[in-house]
């Protein structure tokens, strides 16, 4: 990992006490990093203020104008670098900027280090993302609506259009054998053909190509219109995008889209975008169903027909049991958030109910997803991430 290092201190130290006095970091920067520590004044890598004594304040000001923003200071525990540190936070803060103060041992410095990385590195991924919508959103998605100039302006996110007609002349123009056999690991099909299967391949076969054609880096597709004219679903297409790391959604849900692309690209794992089906306050626990789930975080699957038409064919994953967070990104700029942590105690069959089906005990009152909702879709990431979400959206400071 590349950083760049900027040292600050006094002369009144004296240069060789105090690069004595501070050896154990510089030996910690050139065993974990690769360090420049010139002044760079254009470099995307993290450049990280290093206070190594007290009485550099005003040093630090001269520098502050080019400095890239938010700030990383580095405090050390003598020298009076941390009192040094404190000013230097207090004047940043005046000035409305963002700012992190690094300060303890050495292992806790580091990974300070490597989740501050983590989030600029989220943060250029998400403003350089194309994230598309196939054929609009679903009529049903009355509070779901986004405006894509305000998000962009935002995020930064390129957000683009296809039409549904696009996407059909592809499907249609696409071989329908070419099947490589991707789902054949199901622990069952019922209801469901090899035609079936080869017809759905067709789909996802026709959204890659949109994809690499249109440079997609996620998509939501209005996914019941494929219903009347190809008697089929988008539900293995989207697993499987979702499996190779192309971040796709239902029903034309974008604000449920981006927040599983921001799931992605925190945490390297895909997610469950699913429908609150019941919640049980007694029990503190909220059922969550639909009928895609990605194949590569589920303990196994079958293939069934999609639950609402019956036709095609859907994905009905089982999960073990596991600690989830619960998390979804909306408003008409993608400028509201909330996350929740719980873990999942069974998946349940009830065969009115999309097809994979969890149960969820929330560690916070439940009462929350009634009273507050930001709109239908959840979005269901493995494992305790809360807490990595809402570091992120401080660090942005957009939410």
């Amino acid at each position: 990992m590349n950083i760049n290092v900027i040292k600050l201190m006094s002369p009144l130290h004296g240069e060789e006490r105090v690069l004595n006095s501070l050896r154990p970091t510089l030996e910690f920067f050139d065993e974990k990093f690769n360090v420049n520590y010139s002044l760079p004044r254009e470099t995307d890598d993290l450049t990280i203020v290093w206070v190594m004594t007290g009485g550099i304040e005003g040093n630090f000001k001269e520098i502050y104008p080019w400095l890239k923003k938010p700030i990383i200071i580095l405090a050390e525990q003598i020298n009076n670098s941390l009192p040094a540190a404190l000013e230097i936070m207090a004047y940043i803060r005046q000035q409305g900027e963002k700012v992190y103060i690094l300060h303890g041992g050495y292992d806790e410095i580091r990974q300070q280090i490597e989740k501050i990385r983590l989030f600029k590195e989220a943060a250029n991924r998400i403003k350089n993302a194309r994230i598309a919508t196939i054929g609009d959103q679903s009529d049903w998605l009355i509070a779901s609506n986004v405006d894509f100039r305000k998000a962009h302006d935002l995020w930064g996110t390129a957000f683009i259009y296809v039409s549904m007609e696009e996407l059909l002349g592809s499907i249609e123009q696409t071989e329908p054998i070419g099947y490589d056999g991707y789902f054949e690991e199901a622990a069952a099909k019922t209801n469901v053909s090899k035609t079936d299967i080869q017809e759905a391949d067709r789909i996802y076969r026709s959204l890659k190509k949109l994809v690499k054609g249109k440079k997609i880096t996620a998509l939501t597709l209005k996914c019941f219109d494929l219903l009347t004219p190809l008697s089929n679903t988008g539900c293995l297409s989207l697993s499987r995008l979702n499996d190779e790391g192309i971040i796709a959604g239902c029903e034309g849900d974008m604000p449920a889209l981006f927040t599983m692309f921001l799931a992605y690209i925190l945490t390297g794992k895909s997610s469950f975008m699913a429908n609150p089906s019941k919640i049980d306050k007694n029990k503190n626990t909220v059922t969550l169903a639909h009928c895609t789930v990605p194949t590569c975080i589920v303990e196994e699957y079958s293939l069934n027909t999609h639950f609402e038409s019956g036709i095609g064919v859907a994905v009905a994953g089982k999960f073990s049991q596991e600690p989830v967070t619960m998390v979804k990104i909306g408003g008409e700029a993608l400028n509201k958030f909330y996350t929740y942590e719980g873990s999942i105690i069974r998946n349940t069959e009830d065969e009115n109910r999309c097809r994979t089906q969890i149960e969820v005990e929330l560690d916070d009152d439940v009462d929350f997803l009634l009273n507050n909702p930001l709109g239908n879709h959840q979005i269901v990431v493995p494992g305790r991430v809360g807490n990595l979400f809402r570091e992120f959206m401080d660090y942005t400071g957009i939410i």
